[in-house]
C-alpha cells in the first residue's frame, strides 16, 4: 500500500502553482530568430530581383528555347517561396509567443528560401536549353 507521503510526491503540482510555472524567454533565441528571418526575406528579395532581370532579358532566344516556360518557372518559384517565407514567419512568431525555441524554424525558412530559388533557376535554365 502507498502511504500519504508517497501520493504527495507522485502527484502533480496543485492548480494554484501552475500560473507561476511560465517558461523563460531566451534573448538569444529571439535575436537569432529575427536575424534569420531578416536573412530569409533578404534572400527572397535578392532572388526575386534576379528572377525579374533574368525574365526581362529573354526577349529573343533561339528556337529550342521556351521563354514562356522559363518565365513560368520563375513565377511559380517566387510564389512558392513567398508562401514558405510567410508560413515560416508565422510559425516562428507562434513559437516565440508560447516561449518555445524558434530559431530552428527561422533557419529552416532561410534554407527553404535558398533551395527554392536554386530550384527555380534550375527550372529556368532547363526551359531555356530545352530541345
Amino acid at each position: 500500500m502507498s502511504t500519504p507521503s508517497d501520493r504527495q510526491t507522485t502527484q502533480s503540482h496543485p492548480p494554484q502553482t501552475l500560473a507561476k510555472q511560465t517558461r523563460t524567454r531566451k534573448a538569444w533565441d529571439v535575436a537569432l530568430s529575427i536575424v534569420l528571418l531578416v536573412l530569409s526575406y533578404t534572400a527572397f528579395l535578392i532572388g526575386a530581383l534576379f528572377a525579374v532581370f533574368s525574365v526581362a532579358f529573354i526577349d529573343y532566344c533561339p528556337e529550342p528555347c521556351h521563354a514562356g516556360a522559363a518565365a513560368g518557372a520563375q513565377v511559380v518559384a517566387g510564389i512558392a517561396i513567398a508562401i514558405v517565407a510567410l508560413l515560416g514567419t508565422v510559425a516562428t512568431v507562434v513559437l516565440l509567443v508560447v516561449r518555445r525555441r524558434a530559431w530552428w524554424v527561422a533557419a529552416a525558412t532561410l534554407l527553404l528560401v535558398v533551395i527554392g530559388w536554386i530550384a527555380g533557376f534550375i527550372g529556368y535554365a532547363v526551359a531555356l536549353n530545352a530541345t
